[in-house]
């Protein structure tokens, strides 16, 4: 699922409403007190708004030896049973993360090139319509750097507009169960709305684009998309609680997972959220998986400058490599000049996993909420407001 946009304007008059109170703010505090703040900031997010039943946090920085995982509020608002922070969760977009570190391994293994073009896997039934811009269909010039990257020109199934019907938002919260098959999300958006441009054009954040990478990765390795995640990243990384949804079945013990006040978790409808983000998983799992990635245990030091060349523009001082995003706090605002530059995985459900090279932190959170996407970045600064005050010995 697609970040939503907007995250700069409501962050500056956040930050101009702070201003008064920088001197008290950076006051240095204690390891313990630093936990214990963001423990009580954390809970009163989770209690004081009706988007959230729940809130998780991971902070780990191996250069000080700091490790606290948090959680607050409930498991979903139809329980009094608190989360955990070992509980599974839906991580959206973080997918599109591990989708392109899996092409980075293929990359390095050979088996493609981050310039080939798709039509090498997919074919006419896939393609068609899909990238035809001003009568003149493109499709044989797009390249799997263009679906990484977002810049194929092909349109968004899950945000995107509609020149006829229902937009798929409105599609599932009318039919909370209605399954979809990767094959009909690329037909929603053949049928339903436009390119956006030709490849190479212009950044345009696409789920549609993922769900093509993952019928690629399908039709290069054989099996489901599912068991490549479980044979490539999951078992050998130890991820024993992460897993690709199952889009015919009731899914597992998750945390509830809530658009416009639906709770989600267990509806079929979210097989809509497939190569492009559809993997329940715990903290622990992401900061396996994020460890490994960062120190570059997973793909070559070529791959991974390719993936985290971050020269697609996102918004303001948010930009976009291969799955991931990265967060300029210093471009933001004169009053962030301090903060340290992160980057990651990003969903639109308030779900992150960040790292902070210069600082050497992985931060990993899950809100839960389709709408709390931009409050989530917010949240982040808040939070990174406490935790830089540690004296760190």
């Amino acid at each position: 699922m697609v970040l939503i946009q907007c995250i700069v304007l409501p962050l500056l008059l956040l930050l101009g409403a702070a201003a008064g109170l920088l001197a008290y703010m950076n006051r240095p505090l204690s390891r313990g007190s630093v936990t214990a703040r963001i423990q009580e900031h954390l809970t009163k997010v989770a209690h004081g708004n009706n988007e959230l039943s729940s809130v998780l946090l991971t902070i780990y920085s191996p250069s000080t030896g700091y490790l606290e995982q948090f959680a607050a509020g409930t498991k979903n608002f139809a329980t009094t049973e608190p989360a955990r922070v070992n509980s599974p969760y839906h991580s959206a977009s973080i997918g599109k993360m591990l989708c392109a570190t899996i092409y980075g391994m293929l990359v390095d293994e050979g088996k493609l090139g981050f310039d080939d073009p798709i039509r090498t896997w997919l074919g006419e039934e896939v393609l068609d319509g899909l990238f035809v811009v001003d009568g003149i269909d493109y499709c044989g010039q797009v390249t799997v750097r263009h679906l990484l990257t977002h810049t194929s020109g092909v349109n968004d199934y899950f945000a995107g507009p509609v020149v006829i019907g229902s937009t798929m938002l409105e599609r599932i919260k009318a039919a909370p169960d209605e399954i979809f098959t990767p094959m009909q999300l690329v037909a929603f958006t053949r049928e339903r709305q436009q390119p956006v441009g030709r490849p190479g054009e212009q950044f345009y954040y696409s789920d549609t684009g993922y769900v093509l990478l993952g019928l690629i990765l399908e039709a290069i390795e054989e099996r489901s998309y599912a068991d490549i995640m479980q044979e490539r990243l999951f078992k050998p990384l130890g991820m024993q609680d992460s897993y690709v949804k199952d889009p015919y079945g009731v899914q597992a013990d998750a945390l509830g997972v809530y658009v416009d006040g639906i709770d989600f978790n267990g509806k079929k409808a979210l097989s809509i959220d497939w190569a492009g983000g559809g993997i329940i998983t715990t903290m622990d799992d992401l900061l396996a998986f994020m460890k490994s990635f960062t120190q570059g245990a997973l793909v070559s030091s070529d791959v991974y400058r390719q993936m985290t060349d971050f020269s697609q523009r996102y918004d303001q001082s948010i930009y976009y490599g291969m799955g991931m995003m990265y967060f300029d706090f210093s471009k933001l605002s004169f009053l962030l000049r301090g903060m340290t530059d992160v980057y990651g995985g990003v969903g639109s459900t308030g779900a992150y996993v960040l790292y902070d090279p210069a600082k050497e932190t992985y931060y990993i959170a899950n809100f839960g909420s389709l709408h709390y996407a931009r409050q989530a970045i917010q949240q982040l600064i808040r939070i990174r407001m406490i935790y830089n005050r540690m004296i760190v010995k």
